[in-house]
């Protein structure tokens, strides 16, 4: 069968010279929050670091780091090979309001630059967690330009609020309900400008405890979560400032919610991410031991190997996901039924120039494509209790590729055919390129040529 090779190139904010070249899978804060480890926080953060580069991360996020951390995390990063973006809290960043007080002098960043440059996976810093009033941003802009002048090709980084969480003006918020969240979006994005549109989202636990008026409904699944426009608002903001879209997911209970808390669950995140066509999947957190990815003291937790598994799929897809563009989106009828916020960040299923019928019952799909015009299809199951088998339909009769979960190669699993069989384990997605099947056929795959 005839191959084709196409060029793919980094992207990211022009103002920088940092560009993302590959898929990225992160974690926030490889190590205890500020030094809160069991036992010999350097001994711990360097066993929790090889445990992760095991596990198949390929970048770690310091969030909330202290010295003690932090700093072993530079030298492990360099032992074992892992991406680091860098933060001590006690020398500069911040999250939303803490740390306010602490102006940082130009000296102090010089010096923090000069010590680090001759790290070679220290890549970045971590300027400041969730922003949002404008002395936030004014301290987080100030910090981020001082780096940038002393550190111009540094990834300088910083990420922007869910809309549930209560910041704002006497814990009112940004929310879709007061109609302030899209406006905050616009204004992180003009006054960060940041290098990449990176949210998080955390939808299982009981938030009502946390910030009212959000409530987890364990029967419901994620069928009335916010976390779906979120995902859709970020993903167009992204797009039209031709920033890569990033995205913080759920790996540990939060929330009051400990007692039920499945893999299955944070596959089905990660895959809602690459639905959108994320180009950085961000767990949070692995420092935070909550029986899932690393214990407290740098032990690997239960979800260790099923983490390990899901990288190793990603790896795989990850040259063809960086060389995709989002292009629509698709859920089933039960998800946010009736929900007045929805119509202009979901696309109507029966406008698809692929796809007939409807959706089955907690499936959705995302239409992607390359610049040179091939169509590909992202495949969920939402359910992340029970599995998917179920069949789509095709308007008209095509070829079907999968992109292995293996290798990355393509390979025809359909010559020809109007019907689509999809069997998905819980939470489970498939990537898929669709062609006319009166076309030649042909497989591709993508190489990275930078500018």
């Amino acid at each position: 069968m005839k191959h084709v090779t196409y060029n793919r190139h980094p992207i990211g904010n022009k103002r920088f010279i940092w560009k993302q070249k590959e898929f990225t899978l992160s974690t926030f804060s490889c190590c205890p929050q500020m030094d809160k480890g069991e036992g010999d926080m350097r001994e711990v953060t360097f066993k929790s670091i090889k445990h992760l580069k095991e596990a198949g991360f390929n970048m770690l996020e310091l969030g909330w780091s202290g010295p003690i951390g932090a700093w072993a995390a530079v030298d492990a990063c360099e032992e074992y090979g892992i991406d680091l973006v860098f933060q001590d809290m006690s020398i500069m960043g911040g999250m939303q309001h803490r740390h306010l007080d602490n102006k940082v002098a130009k000296s102090v960043v010089t010096d923090l630059v000069s010590r680090l440059r001759p790290k070679k996976h220290t890549i970045g810093y971590y300027v400041w967690d969730e922003p949002h009033s404008e002395e936030q941003f004014a301290e987080a802009r100030r910090q981020m330009d001082m780096l940038q002048e002393e550190d111009p090709e540094a990834l300088l980084f910083t990420v922007a609020l869910p809309n549930y969480n209560g910041a704002g003006e006497n814990r009112e918020g940004y929310r879709w309900e007061n109609g302030k969240f899209a406006p905050y979006v616009d204004r992180f994005i003009e006054r960060m400008d940041p290098p990449v549109l990176s949210f998080d989202y955390y939808p299982i636990g009981d938030y009502f405890k946390v910030w009212p008026g959000h409530t987890f409904k364990r029967e419901n699944q994620l069928d009335d979560t916010f976390m779906w426009l979120d995902m859709a608002l970020y993903r167009k903001k992204a797009q039209e400032n031709n920033l890569p879209f990033w995205f913080y997911y759920q790996g540990i209970p939060l929330y009051a919610c400990t007692d039920y808390f499945i893999f299955p669950m944070v596959r089905c995140f990660m895959y809602a991410g690459i639905l959108y066509g994320a180009k950085a999947l961000q767990h949070y957190a692995a420092g935070e031991g909550n029986n899932c990815l690393i214990k407290k003291n740098g032990d690997k937790d239960i979800f260790f190997d099923d983490m390990k598994q899901i990288h190793s799929e990603i790896k795989a897809l990850g040259n063809t996901l960086m060389a995709l563009d989002s292009k629509r989106v698709y859920h089933s009828a039960e998800l946010l039924p009736g929900c007045e916020y929805i119509k202009p960040y979901v696309d109507n299923f029966a406008d698809s120039d692929l796809f007939a019928g409807e959706l089955p019952y907690r499936t959705s799909v995302g239409e992607l494509a390359d610049t040179y015009g091939n169509d590909y299809v992202v495949i969920l199951n939402r359910d992340y209790e029970n599995a998917l088998n179920a069949s789509l339909k095709l308007k008209n009769a095509s070829r079907v590729y999968e992109v292995s979960r293996e290798d990355g190669k393509q390979h025809v699993i359909h010559e020809s055919t109007t019907t689509l069989p999809i069997e998905l384990a819980p939470g489970d997605a498939i990537v898929l390129r669709i062609q006319p099947a009166s076309e030649e056929a042909f497989t591709i795959d993508y190489q990275l040529v930078e500018e």
